[in-house]
C-alpha cells in the first residue's frame, strides 16, 4: 500500500533533492521464492507509479518511455483503492470460496468433481499465506470497502437469479469483461 509508504518516506527524507516514487508492477503469479523466478514476468505488464511529489515525475516518465513499459501514474489513495478492488478482493474471494468448499459436510463427494471454473477462480488461494496476510492487513480500509461492494453485488445477483432478467444481467457483465482481456 502506497499511502503508508509515502508517509514513512516523508518522515525520513528531508532533502529537497530526494524525490521518492513508489512503484507497483501489475504482474505476478501465485508462486513465490527464487524457484518461481521468471525473467519474462514483467513483459507486457503495467507499472503503477505513485509519486511522493510532482518534482520527480519528469525524469521518471522519461525513464519509463525509454524502457517502453506500460505505466500509470496515480496518487497513493487511488492506488490503494484500486489494488483493493482488482487484486486484494480477488485473493479474498478465492480464499472464501475454498473455505466454503472445505466447510461442506459433503466435500469428499464434491472434490473429485472440481474442474476448470473452481481451479481458475481459486488459483490465487495457492499464494503464500503469510505474504498475503500482510498485504490484506496493510490495505484493510480500502479492502473492506471492496468487500462490501462485492457483497452488495452478490446479493443483487442472488435476487436476480430467479427472474427473467438473469440472462441480461449476465450478458451485461460478459460484454464489459470481454474487451478487458482482448476477448479472452
Amino acid at each position: 500500500m502506497k499511502g503508508p509508504v509515502l508517509a514513512a518516506v516523508k518522515r525520513v527524507t528531508s532533502a529537497a533533492s530526494v524525490h521518492f516514487v513508489g512503484g507497483h508492477p501489475l504482474a505476478g503469479s501465485h508462486q513465490t521464492g527464487v524457484d518461481a523466478a521468471d525473467p519474462r514476468l514483467f513483459e507486457g505488464s503495467t507499472v503503477v507509479l505513485v509519486p511522493g511529489s510532482r518534482a520527480g515525475l519528469r525524469p521518471l516518465k522519461t525513464l519509463w518511455r525509454a524502457v517502453e513499459r506500460g505505466r500509470s501514474f496515480c496518487p497513493a489513495q487511488d492506488h490503494d483503492n484500486t489494488v483493493a478492488l482488482i487484486s486484494h478482493l480477488p485473493h479474498a474471494m478465492a480464499h472464501a470460496l475454498v473455505h466454503v468448499l472445505a466447510r461442506r459436510q459433503d466435500r469428499r463427494r464434491l472434490i473429485p468433481l472440481l474442474a476448470g471454473s473452481f481451479r481458475d477462480v481459486t488459483r490465487v488461494a495457492s499464494s503464500d499465506p503469510e505474504q498475503w496476510a500482510q498485504i490484506l492487513r496493510a490495505n484493510i480500509g480500502p479492502l473492506r470497502h471492496a468487500v462490501r461492494d462485492f457483497s452488495r453485488e452478490l446479493r443483487r445477483l442472488e435476487k436476480t437469479i430467479p427472474t427473467s432478467r438473469l440472462a441480461a444481467h449476465l450478458k451485461k457483465s460478459q460484454m464489459f469483461r470481454r474487451p478487458l482481456f482482448h476477448g479472452r
